[in-house]
């Protein structure tokens, strides 16, 4: 049979993720988690890709040198079988810079036995680089758009 996540473990997991304790958020985790937040690393340093629960602890046990997270506000969140998607905002501030952060984020969230097994993030990334660096990133008339590619067509 089948896993199917209860609204239980997924509500828990949110918990423990808001909290942003690292040790409850382990609490969650499979021991061989993927975890990947998608977005540029090297202008925003909470993205990357860990694999494991000890990286992921240590992870979230690094994040307050970055951001002080302040809020995630959900406008969706559905569940089917074992997996949760969530759609919302996060907010939060930049150490370094005192600058609020607050942009579009979803969440892919797989489980398997109570525990969180995949956890994909997928950040509205230009409008947080944008934040991140305190000011527009640049966008010239010579580069490529959807748009311009289908026009004519």
């Amino acid at each position: 049979m089948t896993y199917v996540v209860p609204r239980s473990v997924v509500d828990a997991f949110y918990q423990a993720y808001i909290s942003r304790d690292p040790e409850q958020i382990g609490a969650m985790l499979d021991d061989d988690v993927e975890w990947h937040v998608a977005g540029p690393v090297e202008v925003m340093q909470v993205c990357g890709y860990w694999r494991g629960k000890a990286a992921v602890i240590d992870r979230f046990a690094r994040i307050p040198q970055i951001i002080d997270f302040k809020r995630l506000d959900t406008e969706f969140l559905l569940m089917d079988g074992d997996c949760s998607a969530f759609f919302g905002r996060i907010t939060s501030t930049q150490r370094e810079s005192g600058r609020l952060i607050s942009h579009r984020v979803a969440h892919v969230v797989r489980y398997r036995d109570g525990k969180v097994v995949y956890f994909r993030v997928i950040n509205d990334s230009l409008d947080a680089a944008e934040q991140f660096i305190g000011h527009r990133i640049n966008l010239t008339d010579d580069a490529p758009t959807l748009c311009n590619d289908f026009v004519g067509v």
